[in-house]
């Protein structure tokens, strides 16, 4: 089977926890970049918003963040299919 390769604006969802303990997986930031529920979400707040907040959550880039106790963190990439990935990185 041939991997299928996309750039993060074409996933369903993707979450970060910028201080992965190897235990759990703690979302600390969350991301739904194929979606239009963004746009009903807006509507039924009736609210003054700013659009880049909305971009930000649509978006394939997570907000800055400092390195947490255990020193690494993880992404989780869910798939069309519901598939997770998880990928964890160090940081200095």
């Amino acid at each position: 089977m041939k991997p299928d390769h996309r750039e993060g604006d074409d996933v369903p969802a993707w979450l970060l926890d910028q201080d992965y303990n190897e235990l759990s997986f703690h979302v600390s930031q969350a991301f739904f970049p194929r979606t239009g529920a963004w746009n009903d979400l807006r509507k039924a707040l009736k609210g003054d918003d700013d659009d880049s907040v909305w971009d930000h959550l649509a978006g394939p880039m997570s907000a800055p963040f400092e390195a947490g106790e255990h020193g690494q963190v993880a992404v989780k990439v869910i798939d069309d299919r519901g598939n997770e990935l998880i990928v964890i990185r160090k940081l200095e």
